[in-house]
């Protein structure tokens, strides 16, 4: 049992809310620049891995993780 700081109580560690919650916090902690990379993806991109999590998940996810790392952002900058 872990706490999760987006979802504010105790979560399983073996859970898709902890995974979800360790992918936000992975994107969160790169630069600007690769986490953008990473979500978008490569302007042009031939190859689906190259199109980011955009080309295999969608706008909608790519979307969704955006607001989730802010939120997380905001809520470590709290303390």
């Amino acid at each position: 049992v872990v706490w999760s700081h987006l979802f504010g109580r105790e979560v399983l560690s073996d859970s898709g809310e902890w995974r979800h919650e360790c992918e936000v916090e992975y994107l969160l902690s790169l630069p600007e620049a690769k986490r953008a990379e990473i979500l978008d993806g490569v302007p042009g991109a031939p190859d689906r891995e190259s199109q980011g999590i955009r080309g295999i998940r969608g706008a909608a996810a790519v979307a969704a993780l955006k607001v989730q790392i802010e939120r997380l952002r905001l809520i470590k900058t709290k303390g």
